[in-house]
């Protein structure tokens, strides 16, 4: 009998989840061109037939020449593809800077970008202080891009209006003195973190945070308070006004973000295969593996690129004094002509396109050379409700998308960001949010009333702050100025290149040597003379020698021209005419010697 085979299990964690094990088995088959190899460690035998799941058994057939006397196993190995059974999940929220948790696990602030999950069903959860938490069941398959997109609603607690009873007097009335002070109203805070402690007017008087929010009883005819103070250990004091005074019954709300106090954490980028270049925030890059140290605490993002692979894009979170690990499996390409393309036309046109986490234009554009399958299209406009699909790319074909943005509503405005230079990374509330393009603004759309800090970063200049005031529904306009950092003795060596092309999605060398996916921005390039070229399936390359100036930024354009189309020139009459002939003197000539 044959003996009893036992799989192998082995477990992979990646990204906080652990996949599900993977069994190794030895399967009999007989071998057939015309049948692709099982990924499996495969045997073929020619034995007596058994049962046993999950062995098949073939018998050869007996030849004339080597008759089979005895059991004969032969074994052949086929490598199993590395990689595991992952998807990607994109979750977004209304309003933005929601917390995010996946199967328990915190996943950080929205927008989640590319969050690597194995492949299943898993339970989301998307909460925000005085909002009902977004509970949602999503199922990913291996290899899928799917999204989830929350919207939150406000929690409404009626407001409690003291009742006044009326007592009937015998003739005469008597009129009682006015009670001054009598009238209450109510502030009502709200507050991204709980136990933070609220005051006015720099008073011990005030509340304390829970479930979001706090309520402070006031007289409508004492003195008004002109400021509100909240602040918490390990979070930057937030101090705001107080927009108004509460009627009788009345209540005012005031809204407060805590930003947690500076501190780092490290960021660890494994890819398979190793070698490919990791952007940290369209910034500071590497070659995978990578370590990113004294990594602000936050939320970040990271793109990651390999010459001959699919782009790779997901949000990672950094706690204070902590190391996040990334593992990001690399999707090959697939041959010309199976990539397709997207089509993308909105109302109002303008609004930014992203693909996978990866921004690439304005609309409208037709986003090419993208691989078959799901891919989540993400795309917002200041002043409107965000939008955000998983859609299907075939090999070959064009999909169109068309979409009319509505407008957005609740307490919710947005955050239009244009800066000098162009390319500057862009954080609300210690987040990354993205990029400045060039020659356009980032969009922050969802982006809860009240007060909020804004920080534009780039290399060879110093950091841009500034607090907005954001209302609902409105559209805050932030145009920064970045300065250059102070001269030192030593001239600045060094400089950026920001390279777009048409269409983008191109592959980007620089000076023969792989540098990432347009749009992007190199950083750390020596100054001096260097040769950009930008190459695309379809396309002839584009080539451009360009100049680096220490501590300034470059900015590149690159248009690729479509590779002519040849098309067969068809036989002339003639050209017939004589191939006939040819071909009957041949035959005749046969013919005759037989």
């Amino acid at each position: 009998m044959a003996a009893e085979e036992k799989p192998t299990e082995t477990e992979t964690l990646i990204h906080g989840v652990t996949l599900a094990p993977v069994t190794e088995t030895t399967k009999e088959i007989t071998k057939d061109p015309t049948t692709e190899p099982t990924r499996e460690p495969t045997t073929a035998r020619t034995t007596e037939p058994v049962t046993e799941k999950p062995t098949q058994i073939i018998t050869a057939e007996p030849t004339t020449e080597k008759p089979v006397t005895k059991e004969t196993a032969v074994t052949v190995t086929v490598t199993e593809i590395p990689g595991p059974k992952v998807g990607w999940l994109t979750i977004i929220s209304t309003p933005t800077g929601a917390e995010v948790t996946i199967d328990g696990k915190n996943a950080g602030l929205t927008p989640v970008t590319g969050r690597e999950v194995g492949e299943g069903s898993h339970a989301i959860a998307v909460s925000l202080s005085g909002f009902e938490t977004y509970h949602a069941e999503k199922s990913v398959a291996a290899g899928e891009q799917a999204a989830v997109d929350a919207t939150l609603k406000e929690i409404v607690i009626p407001t409690t209006v003291p009742t006044t009873q009326v007592t009937i007097q015998p003739e005469p009335t008597v009129t009682p003195p006015p009670c001054i002070g009598c009238d209450k109203g109510w502030i009502r805070v709200y507050c991204n973190v709980n136990g933070a402690t609220v005051s006015f007017d720099q008073l011990s008087s005030g509340c304390t945070i829970a479930n979001g929010y706090c309520d402070t009883e006031v007289s409508t005819t004492g003195t008004a308070f002109k400021t509100f103070t909240v602040q918490k250990p390990g979070y930057e004091i937030f101090t705001g006004s107080v927009s108004s005074w509460p009627a009788k019954g009345q209540t005012v709300t005031l809204y407060s973000t805590l930003v947690p106090v500076q501190s780092s954490g490290n960021i660890q980028v494994n890819s398979q295969p190793s070698g490919a270049v990791v952007t940290l925030d369209g910034g500071t890059w590497q070659y995978t593996p990578a370590t990113f140290t004294s990594a602000s605490t936050g939320t970040h993002f990271l793109k990651i690129t390999l010459n001959g692979y699919q782009q790779y894009g997901t949000s990672v979170t950094v706690s204070p004094g902590q190391t996040s690990t990334v593992n990001a499996y690399l999707t090959p390409n697939p041959p010309q002509p199976r990539t397709g393309s997207l089509n993308i036309v909105t109302s109002p046109k303008g609004a930014d396109i992203y693909v996978d986490g990866t921004y690439y234009a304005e609309s409208p554009f037709i986003v090419t050379n993208l691989a078959p399958g799901s891919h989540v299209l993400r795309m917002y406009k200041a002043g409107f409700d965000e939008y955000m699909s998983t859609v299907t790319v075939n090999a070959g074909q064009q999909t169109p998308v068309s979409y009319t943005f509505t407008p957005q509503r609740g307490p919710v405005g947005s955050l239009d960001v244009f800066s000098t230079p162009a390319g500057s990374a862009v954080y609300l509330d210690g987040n990354y949010m993205g990029h400045t393009p060039y020659g356009g603004s980032l969009d922050i759309p969802s982006v809860l009333s009240g007060t909020h800090i804004i920080l534009l970063r780039q290399q060879d200049y110093n950091d841009y702050t500034q607090t907005v005031n954001v209302r609902s529904g409105e559209i805050i306009t932030v145009s920064a100025q970045l300065t250059p950092n102070a001269p030192s003795p030593h001239p600045d060596t060094t400089g950026q290149i920001m390279v777009v092309s048409t269409p983008s999605g191109a592959e980007l060398f620089i000076d023969n040597s792989f540098k990432g996916i347009t749009p992007v921005t190199i950083p750390d390039l020596p100054a001096g003379s260097h040769v950009v070229m930008v190459r695309q399936a379809g396309y002839t390359d584009a080539t451009q020698t360009v100049t680096v100036t220490g501590g300034q930024v470059t900015p590149v354009s690159l248009s690729l021209a479509p590779v002519p189309v040849t098309k067969a020139t068809p036989l002339s009459m003639l050209s017939i005419i004589s191939a006939i002939a040819l071909a009957g003197l041949a035959m005749a000539f046969f013919a005759k010697r037989q």
